[in-house]
């Protein structure tokens, strides 16, 4: 008995994270990473990856028990945080090719801010197609199996985050300049996409409320 639920939570298990994985997608935002940490030395680039991802389970985790209850007496919904999360990442994607990463980390210190919480924690890791997903597989297998799910899952990405550096050297400093300016592509396209899809989603929304 004991060993058949072994074996089915295992299978739960296995089942939430798959589309947790394909949500957090961590082989598309590899790229970004490796621009914002290519000219770090090990030591930074060590406190921005565990940034990321205390950032990134921490918020994950909190909106999966408390997500609904914020949202709900916030009055905002999955889709307005579709929207701010877009534009929050078009503009650093913006600040990257005009200004370039030394410049970008400068303007996102004096806010403050920390590159591993923001862009990399959230929304870049966990961004609104994660926190969706995780809402949706609750329902499904219940909390216990999606915080397992998700916390592997934040594993995975810790093992990937952790030989960026490998990749760096080999495709050099000139390459990983390129590929920066392609990736700050990527991120605003992201970003566009995020966005029209918090809209598009907000006025379905909106219309199937008055149907």
């Amino acid at each position: 008995m004991l060993k058949t639920l072994i074996i089915t939570a295992c299978y739960h298990i296995f089942l939430a994270s798959i589309p947790i994985l394909v949500a957090i997608d961590i082989f598309g935002i590899l790229p970004i990473y490796i621009d914002f940490i290519k000219d770090s030395d090990e030591i930074e680039e060590k406190h921005i990856r565990n940034n990321s991802l205390i950032t990134a389970f921490t918020v994950g985790l909190g909106f999966l028990f408390l997500g609904k209850l914020v949202f709900l007496i916030m009055g905002i919904s999955i889709y307005d945080f579709e929207i701010a999360g877009g534009i929050l990442l078009f503009i650093i994607s913006i600040r990257n090719l005009t200004s370039g990463r030394e410049n970008l980390k400068k303007s996102l210190n004096n806010a403050n801010a920390d590159l591993g919480v923001v862009p990399i924690g959230v929304p870049l890791i966990v961004g609104p197609g994660v926190l969706t997903t995780l809402l949706i597989l609750v329902g499904v297998y219940g909390y216990i199996i999606v915080t397992i799910s998700f916390f592997i899952n934040i594993l995975i990405v810790y093992i990937v985050l952790k030989n960026t550096r490998i990749l760096i050297k080999f495709i050099g400093k000139t390459g990983s300049t390129a590929a920066g300016k392609i990736a700050a592509l990527l991120l605003a396209a992201y970003a566009i996409m995020m966005v029209r899809k918090g809209v598009a989603n907000t006025i379905i929304h909106y219309l199937k409320l008055k149907m």
